[in-house]
């Protein structure tokens, strides 16, 4: 029998989040090293239907962020310096002056770097469900045959894809559970992956719209609640308005969902429990300063609220209903080591060893990711 061609991809990334994208930006267009003078052959799939991952603005088109959203220049200089050299503006975090965000929201980073790389090398709705190392075949690469061990990539459509190299740019929880790797990942990767957290897989998040200038004192818009079960789900509030309209402004709460009361999917009712536990906040004894009631009462009176349930979202979360916030997560050094002699790489913000599970994560994990590549291609 004679086996089927196939096309041999040099390196197939796995996953279209922030790290992925710019990994696959780094791959687009440079040339291979075996003096063949030919372009590095990639392909990225990424499971869900858009790219982005974690990174998503409100589904109302008022450029509120529902995902990621700051960064911390002092400290983040990688994600600093990315946004820079995509001509991307940022604006102060108006309630914390020490962070900033991105205008247009942080979806604006994957959109810049998407128009870069060609559509037909990017394909969504694509999830691999097993990773298998096939023994050494004979190549032919630049008229010279060489024995190579070659991956086979199967994907949930029953599609199968080879490669040389393979970067997983996903959430490492999921890698575990989703794909079927054969020989199994080392024994400490293993324990490291399902131990990982998936930083905001757990987070509801709820933005309050207000077809009005802000009128709250930023002093009182950025605050920590302790969330109970009585319909108190938020834990975290802080001024999401958007830059570049006057007219609008913006709460945005963090939220543990499945402690407001509210049926399944009512995004109604969640919101309105958020506001209220904030107006009651407000009013308590606890509050830093004196709130009018007229103010609290336009803090009930928004004009529209958007509902991101990240613990809903597949290929993100692993659990609909979580009863608490995962601890986030810490550098782990077991994420970010290649595997099969280095034919297997790791990238997505939980694999960064410096600043796991944020934006500076992501893109630290594909700079990383990209060093390891020099030294093959």
């Amino acid at each position: 029998m004679i086996a089927r061609p196939y096309k041999l991809y040099d390196v197939v990334v796995v996953g279209g989040g922030l790290s992925g994208l710019l990994v696959a930006r780094h791959l687009n267009g440079i040339s291979s090293k075996d003096n063949s003078n030919k372009n590095i052959c990639w392909r990225l799939f990424e499971a869900r239907p858009t790219l982005g991952g974690r990174l998503e603005n409100d589904a109302g088109g008022n450029k509120v962020d529902m995902g990621g959203a700051w960064i911390w220049p002092r400290q983040q200089p990688r994600i600093s310096k990315l946004v820079a050299s995509l001509g991307i503006n940022t604006f102060t975090q108006p309630d914390d002056l020490s962070s900033t965000r991105i205008q247009g929201g942080a979806v604006e980073l994957v959109k810049r770097i998407a128009t870069e790389l060609p559509s037909e090398k990017i394909k969504t709705s694509s999830p691999v469900v097993a990773c298998r190392l096939v023994a050494a075949q004979r190549t032919n690469n630049n008229d010279n045959p060489s024995l190579q061990s070659i991956i086979s990539l199967k994907l949930e459509s029953g599609e199968e894809v080879r490669t040389r190299h393979v970067v997983f740019a996903a959430p490492p929880k999921l890698l575990s559970k989703h794909i079927e790797f054969n020989p199994p990942l080392s024994h400490a990767k293993v324990r490291a992956m399902e131990q990982s957290q998936t930083w905001m897989a757990g987070v509801t998040k709820v933005a309050l719209i207000y077809k009005s200038p802000r009128f709250w004192p930023l002093s009182i818009s950025n605050a920590v609640f302790r969330p109970a079960s009585k319909n108190q789900p938020a834990f975290q509030v802080y001024d999401g308005s958007p830059k570049g309209d006057s007219s609008l402004s913006a709460l945005t709460f963090f939220t543990v969902a499945s402690l407001s009361n509210a049926a399944e999917d009512d995004d109604a009712t969640l919101a309105r429990h958020c506001v209220e536990q904030f107006a009651q906040h407000l009013s308590s004894s606890n509050s830093r300063e004196h709130v009018p009631d007229i103010v609290i009462e336009k803090f009930k009176a928004y004009d529209a609220s958007h509902v991101k349930r990240w613990p809903k979202e597949n290929f993100i979360s692993e659990d609909e209903y979580p009863r608490g916030i995962n601890p986030h997560p810490e550098p782990n050094s077991f994420l970010a080591q290649s595997e099969w002699n280095g034919q297997l790489l790791f990238a997505g913000t939980e694999t960064d060893l410096h600043s796991p599970g944020v934006m500076e994560g992501a893109v630290g994990a594909a700079i990383r990711v990209i060093d390891e590549l020099r030294h093959i291609y």
